[in-house]
């Protein structure tokens, strides 16, 4: 077995090689807008000398009958079709926080941070990633992985814009132009009327500036009232747990007592014990996606020809 194992995203790409049992090495490229994704798979997989056999790929964007069409790219990401093209033994796709969920129960207690305590009521976890866009993944059991497509959803748009009116002079369509890297560009840019990156804003973030910690402070109301309400949808008695680059930014940033009062106080009284007995913690280690698509192909290894 050569098994090549990739994780594209909107704006990186990130791949691996393994074969006897080594540690992975992973590495990560900018997504080329001059490429085909046929052109990016075929360039990763000439760098290994010997012949890839077996491949898994994660990408952010729903999966039908083994199709992903992403949703921040112009790619499809169809198994069939890759498996034909590079004459594989086995290819498989996976929504990129389906694939990280196969890797949840795999972390370690070091590469966890707690934002808010709670107790275990039953096996179902989240997970959230806001990135270039916002994911979500719901695992069952410790066994079955559902991944979702929130972030493109409008529930709780007008919720978001009630906090602070500017708000309703930019044109917010989804969930995730708040909940993601972008959009705390975007939040930025209809509060101070300026454009900055994410990365700008984290830089004026590290310097105490009002304006960067207002935005962040916003962001993370809405992220609690959107961690509520996904709360009550799944009922996570396992806990949420939240990934990626871009809220283990914000970890620090985050205060704990105000994180934990705003999340609950977005529910009545009845459901307040519902919220206060679930966990919410930060994942610090990087490339779930990776690791998880290795997980998910040790699990299915005995069930291919």
């Amino acid at each position: 077995m050569n098994l090549c194992l990739i994780d594209i995203g909107g704006t990186n790409i990130r791949y691996s090689f393994f074969c006897n049992n080594k540690k992975l090495s992973i590495k990560k490229k900018e997504i080329s807008s001059s490429k085909s994704f046929y052109q990016i798979l075929n360039e990763i997989l000439k760098e290994k000398e010997t012949i890839i056999t077996d491949l898994v790929i994660s990408a952010a964007g729903p999966k039908f009958n083994n199709i992903i069409t992403m949703t921040n790219q112009k790619f499809v990401i169809d198994a069939k079709k890759i498996k034909k093209k590079f004459n594989l033994q086995n290819c498989f796709v996976l929504n990129d926080l389906e694939a990280a969920g196969y890797y949840l129960n795999k972390i370690k207690s070091n590469n966890k941070k707690i934002i808010k305590r709670g107790y275990k009521f039953n096996n179902n976890q989240i997970l959230v990633c806001p990135g270039t866009g916002l994911g979500l993944s719901l695992i069952i059991n410790n066994q079955k992985i559902l991944s979702s497509e929130i972030g493109n959803s409008k529930f709780l748009k007008s919720e978001f814009l009630k906090i602070d009116k500017r708000l309703s002079k930019f044109k917010f369509s989804k969930i995730e132009d708040f909940l993601s890297g972008p959009g705390i560009s975007n939040l930025y840019e209809v509060i101070n009327q300026k454009k900055l990156s994410t990365s700008e804003i984290f830089f004026q973030l590290s310097n105490n500036n009002k304006k960067a910690l207002y935005v962040v402070n916003i962001f993370l109301q809405m992220f609690t009232k959107f961690l509520a309400e996904i709360s009550l949808t799944f009922l996570p008695g396992n806990g949420i747990f939240l990934s990626g680059s871009l809220i283990r930014e914000l970890e620090t940033y985050i205060d704990k007592k105000k994180f934990k009062d705003d999340f609950l106080k977005q529910v009545n009284q009845s459901h307040r014990k519902l919220l206060n007995s679930i966990s919410i913690n930060v994942i610090i280690k990087e490339h779930l996606s990776i690791f998880g698509c290795k997980e998910f192909f040790n699990l299915i290894q005995k069930d291919l020809s």
